[in-house]
């Protein structure tokens, strides 16, 4: 019986020996699988368990891949269990938050959820892709070193799979069938981007982007689209997984980084190689992609696009909003940076976590060509930008520690001068307080700016005799509360190829008339005007004066007078 229970235990030990033993030499990719659809392939693997630091590669190849040396590589630095949703875990999004039960990703309407324990990469088809592709996945060591074993029908496929190029489209990730195409069609669309720190809950839609959507093609985001009364509300997020804490940042330290709604380093996976790296605008890409799709899904009214946002969300507004006058009729920016420069607390530090190593060279360009500061210098893109640009709303605060002031008086003398069309107010707030205590017409703000449409002529204020001093920047120079093109307003326009007429306005509790003021007309329809042309207009009963349309065409008035709270109505012919 003694022999018999020590050849027992023996066993047991030999049997344990040998599990530890397949253990240890199990590959770390295992049971690799790839579908196909809407353009791209999805690969799955079964994943064992790795040391901190592993990652893991992708090749693909138009035969079967036995060495990868002969395959191209199209991704690196895919995290460990990215079949994890990281979205899910609070632990993303906030460095002391305690983490979520892991997850794995929705990747498919109705279907169940992958094993978070496991791999997934979503590769875009390259349009000039033909025939079946095949895959490997192969791992990485924490020092960077590869291990390039290939093993057929483990972790290298052994049959291709066929996938075409085509359109990507958004995964729904609610219960119950997804919105019908049209759903919101006729209404107004609004983009409404969040501040730094946030994170859109239960959004409806996930999307693996292509290669200019991310540091490595495949990276996961997510949006909200959600028809609400008469408008399409569309609300992205702007995180993007680097695999790696972000500790640069100050107020960072997390995997799941914001990148101020523009972008960000080609190289930000490895602080070590972001000196090599490019600046690139992949948040604006996706933004631009998911735009693109909800305009063909939704159907929304395309001449009735709306921006707004607060703090970061207001800097999205400046920076993204503002230089897209084809999608948008107005925007409304609350606490924005306008201009991301060296000036005071310097504005252009929430630029360097991200898109660079340190202090940002005046000569550092982006994948556009030209130099970051100047790309993200509003004031610079203002006096250099010749199109009707989305009428502005700006509300900032003079002692604001996360928005330098200094940026600001120059920004609007910039509007000012190149006639665009812009109403700012300003107070002596800090960032969290900064309007609440604004006026009711000013606070009102965050709705007039739906008024406007793409389709629809409207006129520049500059120079109104009602505005305020912003000053030079300095603590102590112009007025602490103040405004500019407050309470102007207009109505009646009548826009035909032969006459223009509008009614002018302006209101506000304490206002002092007659106010005086120059106008330029914006996205002006119909009556279209000749660089030189000689127009005649008529001012109220005043008898008609002649003036010549500048050299873009555009027709200015100067030194009008609004008498009283009833307006006067603007009458313009061609001579």
């Amino acid at each position: 019986m003694k022999s018999e229970t020590a050849w027992s235990v023996l066993l047991g030990l030999m049997f344990g020996l040998a599990m530890c033993c397949a253990a240890e030499s199990a590959p770390p990719v295992n049971g690799l699988k790839t579908t196909a659809r809407d353009g791209q392939a999805i690969l799955t693997w079964q994943e064992a368990e790795t040391p901190d630091g592993t990652t893991f590669n992708v090749y693909v190849s138009d035969h079967p891949i036995a060495d990868v040396t002969k395959a191209k590589r199209i991704a690196h630095h895919i995290e460990r269990h990215s079949a994890r949703d990281w979205w899910e875990d609070p632990a993303s999004f906030k460095k002391d938050a305690p983490a979520g039960k892991p997850v794995g990703f929705h990747i498919q309407s109705g279907g169940s959820r992958l094993d978070p324990q496991g791999g997934l990469f979503v590769h875009t088809v390259r349009k000039d892709a033909a025939g079946k592709l095949f895959f490997a996945v192969t791992s990485s060591d924490p020092r960077g070193k590869e291990d390039t074993t290939v093993v057929a029908s483990a972790n290298s496929l052994a049959e291709g799979v066929a996938a075409g190029s085509g359109e990507i489209l958004p995964i729904w990730q609610r219960d119950g069938a997804p919105p019908a195409r049209g759903a919101g069609k006729g209404k107004a669309l609004w983009l409404n981007i969040h501040a730094k720190g946030g994170v859109i809950a239960d959004s409806e839609y996930l999307v693996f982007g292509d290669e200019t959507m991310g540091w490595r093609e495949g990276i996961p985001f997510k949006f909200s689209v959600r028809v609400q009364g008469d408008e399409v509300v569309v609300r992205p997020t702007d995180r993007v997984w680097i695999n790696r804490p972000h500790v640069e940042a100050s107020d960072g330290g997390t995997c799941a980084i914001w990148t101020f709604w523009y972008g960000y380093n080609s190289h930000i996976y490895d602080r070590n190689l972001m000196a090599s790296g490019i600046p690139t605008n992949y948040t604006e890409r996706r933004n631009l992609w998911m735009l693109d799709w909800v305009r063909a899904h939704y159907q929304p009214d395309t001449n009735r696009w709306y921006c707004s946002g607060s703090s970061m969300g207001g800097c999205g507004t400046v920076s993204f909003g503002l230089r897209h006058p084809e999608l948008f009729a107005a925007c409304h920016a609350h606490v924005p940076i306008v201009s991301y420069t060296y000036l005071g607390a310097a504005s252009a530090h929430r630029l360097e976590p991200s898109c660079w190593t340190g202090l940002i060279a005046a000569d550092l360009k982006t994948n556009e060509g030209v130099p970051l500061l100047d790309r993200m210098n509003g004031t610079k893109f203002v006096a250099e930008t010749h199109d009707d640009l989305p009428f502005l709303f700006l509300i900032n605060g003079r002692q604001d520690g996360s928005i330098p002031w200094q940026n600001n008086p120059p920004f609007y003398k910039a509007l000012s001068a190149a006639r665009q069309g812009f109403v700012a107010y300003w107070d002596n707030g800090t960032h969290p307080t900064s309007g609440k205590d604004a006026p009711e017409d000013v606070k009102a703000w965050t709705q007039r700016f739906r008024q406007f449409r793409l389709d629809r002529s409207y006129p520049a204020f500059t120079n109104a005799s009602c505005n305020r001093n912003p000053g030079n920047g300095a603590p102590e120079n112009g007025d602490i509360i103040g405004w500019i093109n407050r309470g102007m307003d207009w109505k009646d326009i009548e826009d035909t190829p032969d006459r223009y007429a509008i009614t002018l306005v302006a209101d506000y509790r304490g206002i002092q008339y007659p106010l005086v003021t120059d106008m330029t007309l914006r996205r002006v329809q119909q009556f279209k005007t000749r660089p030189g042309e000689k127009l005649s207009v008529s001012v109220g009963d005043a008898a008609p004066v002649s003036v010549t349309a500048d050299t873009t065409g555009r027709i200015t008035i100067s030194n009008l007078t609004i008498p009283s709270k009833a307006g006067v109505r603007l009458v313009i012919r061609r001579s």
